[in-house]
């Protein structure tokens, strides 16, 4: 019996997991802490007389440390956990800059040309290219321009071709001030206690409580008879 409810768990949890690993819906977060999840788990679980405690089979640490996992599993694999663009000031001739916060990866990065009155033919903002480090700049080193590919190394952005001003010559254009837009997944913030928020869209709670079952039923199956 407690192998069979495992495996339907489980299951629930990887039909919730797989149906929004491709795009990211929603950013709307569950809006409410650990504790309402660990009191609807106890349930489940058939734990009624240990909610709003920690006196049932299942402690609180072990069912808070499940849930964060989950959390984290599903920020992780699903990157959906989408932040504001963030701004970098383009520099002529420089090629690297600085990424800050904390973040799991960049999912785009955009350049503004910094034209005003563009036609059609010509648009203002426009997506780089990400292509692995080893081969940014491949062949073409010391080439200056317009950025059209980007790579992340060690919480740098790198762009090439390398930003230049030319305000007097062939090409009269100025780069530096120009901004390049980087679009950042997050790290979920930790399910550390009960009143730590659940900050993966709301879409995802079932599939949190489920698995937070599976695992305590696959470590502890003895209340499953």
């Amino acid at each position: 019996m407690a192998r069979k409810y495992i495996l339907i768990c489980f299951a629930v949890f990887l039909s919730f997991f797989l149906s929004d690993m491709a795009f990211a819906g929603s950013t709307a977060t569950s809006g409410t802490t650990a504790q309402p999840f660990i009191d609807r788990i106890r349930y489940d679980l058939n734990e009624i007389t240990a909610i709003g405690g920690n006196t049932g089979y299942w402690k609180d640490p072990a069912l808070i440390f499940w849930i964060d996992e989950a959390v984290d599993e599903i920020a992780s694999r699903t990157r959906v956990l989408e932040s504001g663009a963030s701004n970098i000031i383009v520099i002529a001739d420089t090629r690297s800059y600085s990424i800050t916060g904390t973040f799991l990866d960049v999912e785009k990065a955009e350049y503004d040309i910094g034209v005003s009155g563009v036609t059609t033919k010509t648009s203002q903002i426009y997506d780089l290219d990400r292509v692995p480090f080893a081969k940014l700049r491949l062949g073409h080193e010391k080439e200056k321009g317009y950025p059209k590919a980007f790579s992340v190394w060690d919480n740098t952005l790198y762009i090439w071709p390398i930003p230049r001003d030319d305000p007097s010559g062939k090409s009269g254009v100025t780069m530096s001030g120009n901004t390049i837009y980087v679009y950042n997944i997050s790290f979920p913030s930790g399910v550390t206690n009960s009143s730590s928020a659940i900050e993966t869209p709301r879409y995802f709670d079932t599939a949190i409580r489920f698995y937070v079952i599976g695992k305590a039923l696959a470590i502890n199956p003895v209340t499953s008879t």
